[in-house]
């Protein structure tokens, strides 16, 4: 009888946390919810630009729930320290994976 208890209490503990870990749904949510907030941090730059300039910004999540900069490819330098004043050190509300790097592409419009 108590090795059918422990059985099942260790079948229990398995599927639940299989569960919980493996949900990409929740994950590609988690996902999309931080890109909005991302972008409402690099609204309104203070400066003008001619064309449109893309950027890829590869960032990680640190312990403290924040974005670290890890590198921003583009060719325009004002755009890179931009992104990296605005991103850098700031908290996210909806979490993401601590310790993993994402790389995340961004477009500044221009006003023209």
């Amino acid at each position: 009888m108590k090795t059918i208890k422990s059985i099942t209490l260790a079948l229990v503990l398995l599927v639940g946390t299989t569960l919980f870990a493996a949900n990409p749904i929740a994950d590609k949510v988690n996902k999309e919810e931080a890109s909005l907030e991302i972008a409402q941090l690099l609204k309104g730059p203070l400066f003008e630009l001619d064309v449109d300039t893309h950027a890829s910004v590869l960032l990680i999540i640190n312990s403290e729930n924040e974005l670290v900069v890890l590198s921003v490819d583009t060719d325009n330098e004002q755009v890179e320290r931009y992104i990296k004043n605005r991103l850098n050190y700031k908290k996210l509300k909806n979490s993401l994976e601590i310790g993993k790097e994402y790389r995340l592409p961004v477009i500044i419009t221009s006003e023209t």
